[in-house]
């Protein structure tokens, strides 16, 4: 995704006056200041298992990382199932649970995964159900084939996430959607066996077949979440004009099951068809509907998720229409809706994938922050040429155990926003309102040494129109260059 830094841009960064040095040639540096190590927390296992169970959720991730565990001690099974499904743990660390239950339990990774999923809350967990279903799938078909009775019994199961793993792996253990669709459909269950489809990334063929399923089902269904669910899931098949069309179908006219969750679930689906996809007689209709969604949202809703994706689509069709429907599309998007801006982090390179964004003087602006790194990151967004003060300053403020709190984040009127500290596999939206006066703000990482190579610009405009008419590349902000492309 990211282009690599040259070898001679690199040391140009480095070469920067007050800059913290890289620890060795090639590599970025991203440790934290020196301090004093803490001994690793340590459990009192020969208590009650609710006694056990509190003190592990007092445990911060990064304690909870550290504490004193034995991998083939039956009472270290509570902190390996803590392990597993804490939210926001890295990979390598459910890894090392998953090993360590299967010897403590006797029993499968299979059946381990299952009954973490079993455990998690719903209305919470999302992402942490992403990561252990992407483990469960993992697994070779030929491991998955030889346990598909475990899937076959966990379908008795009520908890949405193991139904999921379970409908999935029954899927790759048969090669083929057919047992599993007749046995969702047949319990009720259609909707987490479509849940579960965007997992299915190595089995291309598999979520092909799925195609005439779902869109037959989009006909007949009158439930909304299945409906929903299906619609999700449509992109995941293909790729191509006739997903586009039962998307823009949903939005322009919708089916008897739709409400506000089906319009919502076609909209992001939108977002996933490449515009070679696209139905150009329906894109202004398209756009125009989309317009009408955001008109009937109240304002105090229009930073919601959805709102946000549909001013995002209407964006993106609104640039292929002609000269005046574009125009007017995108005046009306814009005086209705906020900014969206996506920025995701660069694994293992200490930098963000979009170097800078143009948003309008005075208007709400919405960030959303993605952390796909192993490493903790935040955005801070700054006044004009304050990299390196947000950053030293940053460094300075201790971590916390808050999980809402914002350690590395200075209490100073340099910052105009900021999010709090992501672990991998996190994302957040940090909504604020651009400053009334343009210019050349900036965006970085604030963890300590990240911010020499974690930044960008943020170009504050007075029209957004107007400079779209005549577009200014900004400034880096650390080495007076000019920015170049704006994504890397």
């Amino acid at each position: 995704m990211a282009a690599l830094i040259t070898s001679v841009a690199f040391v140009t960064l480095l070469a920067i006056p007050g800059a913290p040095a890289a620890e060795s040639a090639g590599r970025p540096a991203h440790r934290q200041p020196a301090t004093r190590q803490e001994p690793p927390p340590r459990i009192l296992l020969d208590q009650s298992p609710r006694a056990i169970e509190y003190q592990i959720s007092r445990l911060t991730n990064d304690e909870l990382a550290r504490v004193e565990r034995q991998p083939g001690d039956p009472k270290c099974r509570p902190i390996y199932a803590a392990l597993l499904t804490r939210k926001g743990l890295a990979r390598s660390f459910r890894d090392e649970a998953v090993s360590a239950l299967t010897k403590i339990d006797s029993a499968s990774p299979t059946k381990v995964l299952l009954q973490a999923l079993s455990g998690l809350r719903e209305a919470e967990d999302d992402q942490t159900a992403a990561q252990l279903l992407d483990m469960l799938l993992a697994q070779p078909s030929e491991t998955l084939r030889a346990e598909r009775a475990i899937f076959a019994a966990a379908r008795t199961e009520a908890h949405p996430f193991a139904l999921q793993g379970a409908y999935g792996a029954m899927m790759i253990a048969d090669g083929s959607p057919a047992a599993a669709w007749e046995a969702a459909a047949k319990e009720g269950h259609l909707a987490e066996l479509l849940r579960v489809v965007p997992r299915l990334d190595k089995y291309d063929e598999l979520r092909t077949t799925l195609f005439p399923r779902i869109s037959a089902l989009l006909d007949n269904t009158t439930d909304a979440g299945t409906s929903a669910a299906a619609l999700s899931a449509l992109p995941y098949t293909r790729r191509k004009a006739a997903v586009f069309d039962l998307l823009a179908r949903e939005v322009i006219g919708p089916s008897p099951a739709a409400n506000a969750s089906t319009r919502a679930a076609a909209v992001s689906a939108l977002q996933l068809i490449p515009d070679s996809a696209w139905t150009k007689g329906t894109l202004e209709p398209l756009a125009r509907a989309l317009v009408e969604i955001v008109r009937g949202t109240p304002p105090e809703h229009r930073t919601d998720p959805g709102t946000i994706a549909a001013v995002y689509v209407g964006e993106k069709f609104a640039a292929a229409l002609p000269d005046e429907p574009r125009r007017a599309v995108r005046r009306d998007l814009r005086a209705l809706g906020v900014r969206v801006i996506t920025i995701e982090t660069v694994p293992e390179q200490l930098l963000f994938n979009v170097k800078w964004f143009v948003v309008e003087a005075g208007k709400p602006v919405q960030v959303v922050l993605s952390n796909p790194d192993g490493m903790p990151h935040n955005l801070v967004v700054g006044q004009p040429g304050s990299v390196r003060d947000i950053g030293t300053a940053g460094a300075a403020v201790p971590p916390t155990s808050d999980p809402n709190g914002k350690p590395y984040v200075p209490d100073i009127p340099l910052v105009v926003a900021a999010t709090r500290l992501l672990n991998g596999g996190e994302f957040e939206r940090l909504n604020f309102t651009a400053p009334a006066k343009a210019g050349e703000y900036v965006y970085l990482c604030s963890f300590p040494g990240h911010w020499i190579r974690m930044y960008g610009v943020m170009l504050v405009v007075d029209s957004l129109e107007a400079w779209e008419a005549r577009p200014t590349e900004p400034t880096d902000p650390l080495t007076s260059q000019p920015m170049g492309p704006q994504r890397r």
